[in-house]
């Protein structure tokens, strides 16, 4: 006994069971999806990671220069605090290391890549100090010429022989050591 379905012939004692060329078909569709999807998600994850680093940068920025202030200290070259005697509290991390003395931009605060595809990429937040360092004998540097054109704040370095600052999106400039 054969039934018919909009026109169409339909066998009443088929069970409606895929193919294997129907399943092999959505195998490979998601397998395209799923190769296109995950250097999304990665691309996405670094550059959450960024603006959770740009932000602690600029608190502990701000804790810095108010720590200095209250100490009277307008050049901070030795290390006369830490980040404990800051007043924030600047989490435990595995993927970042903070740091209060780049060298190259003494009153800055920077954040250097631990781990990952982009571990050694160095973030420098120069924050309000720029125009000390701008405005007085360091508009030669790359970072002045960015931060007087743009009021650029949050500078990337590289990571030795990469392009690290691409997967945040960012240019990279010589900004030193992060220690």
């Amino acid at each position: 006994m054969k039934k018919y379905l909009l026109g169409k012939k339909v066998c009443a004692g088929k069970d409606g069971g895929f193919t294997l060329m129907e399943i092999l078909v959505a195998v490979l569709i998601l397998t395209i999806l799923i190769t296109m999807a995950v250097p999304m998600y990665e691309r996405t994850v670094e550059k959450s990671r960024l603006a959770e680093v740009s932000t602690l940068l600029k608190r502990i920025s701000e804790s810095k220069l108010r720590t200095m202030d209250s100490r009277n200290i307008t050049q901070y070259y030795a290390s006369p605090f830490g980040m404990e005697e800051l007043d924030i509290t600047v989490p435990p991390s595995d993927d970042f290391y903070y740091g209060l003395y780049p060298k190259s931009f003494s009153n800055a605060v920077c954040a250097r890549r631990l781990r990952g595809d982009n571990a050694g990429t160095v973030f420098l937040y120069l924050g309000e100090t720029a125009p000390e360092y701008c405005h007085v004998g360091g508009k030669g540097t790359d970072v002045c010429k960015e931060y007087l054109s743009s009021g650029r704040k949050l500078f990337c370095q590289n990571a030795t022989g990469t392009t690290s600052c691409d997967a945040y999106g960012l240019s990279s400039y010589n900004v030193g050591d992060c220690d």
